[in-house]
């Protein structure tokens, strides 16, 4: 199946989101994760430019533990780290017949499928990347790329300033979006906090977290006060 396949990096459940431990426990930060992952993998399935969608873990059981129609599981062993992981399913899905790939992280709760169509839209230039960057500008939320990938992948801390400084080098463009529904993703308390207070408001679609958030009922405020770091993608 040709054209823009879709990657969703999910890494082990256990060790996910720990900076929100002092409002959840680690069943808790487990069942959110599996929550906004279902929708961001639900609003990629809904996009009808993108061919194929793809969670990338090495999860025994993720498949059945999402249970998200049209999507499949590709392990990216024996690659190890989140790049080298990534850079593994590209190539997979080039060998597949993608053309282009969608990376997309897996805690952006508030994506809706328009918000992926205009993010897609216009077409990408064969030279270029396109990134939707994090709250803070510095973190890549979602990146589009062809393939073969034009730079190696830079995920990590400061990932797109690191993407542009790789581009640079090998004289790509990097575009650059900002919407605030790509870029909400949920790394600290107070990112939970504002999640929690967009589904109250009515102002949040995403059925999976809206329901996690109803049965979780009022979180716990944190002992400390809370400094957002900004997150790593």
């Amino acid at each position: 199946m040709s054209g823009i396949w879709a990657l969703v990096p999910i890494k082990e459940l256990a060790e996910a989101k720990t900076r929100l431990a002092p409002v959840l426990d680690a069943a808790g930060r487990r069942e959110l994760v599996l929550a906004m992952a279902r929708d961001v993998l639900t609003a990629l399935a809904e996009t009808t430019a993108i061919s194929h969608v793809v969670v990338v873990s090495d999860i025994e059981g993720i498949d059945r533990l999402l249970s998200v129609d049209k999507v499949s599981v590709f392990d990216p062993r024996p690659a190890r780290g989140l790049n080298d992981q990534l850079e593994r399913a590209c190539a997979r899905a080039r060998v597949a017949g993608a053309s282009q790939v969608l990376i997309a992280h897996a805690d952006l709760p508030a994506i809706t499928p328009q918000a992926v169509r205009t993010f897609l839209d216009p077409g990408l230039d064969t030279r270029s990347l396109r990134i939707a960057a994090n709250q803070e500008g510095t973190g890549t939320n979602l990146l589009l790329a062809f393939l073969p990938l034009p730079t190696p992948l830079q995920f990590g801390k400061d990932s797109r300033l690191n993407f542009e400084a790789a581009a640079a080098r090998r004289e790509i463009q990097v575009e650059i979006r900002r919407d605030p529904l790509l870029a909400a993703d949920i790394d600290e308390p107070a990112d939970l906090a504002e999640l929690a207070r967009s589904v109250t408001g009515g102002g949040f679609a995403n059925k999976a977290t809206a329901r996690w958030l109803a049965e979780a009922g009022p979180l716990e405020a944190p002992r400390q006060p809370i400094t957002h770091t900004g997150s790593i993608r």
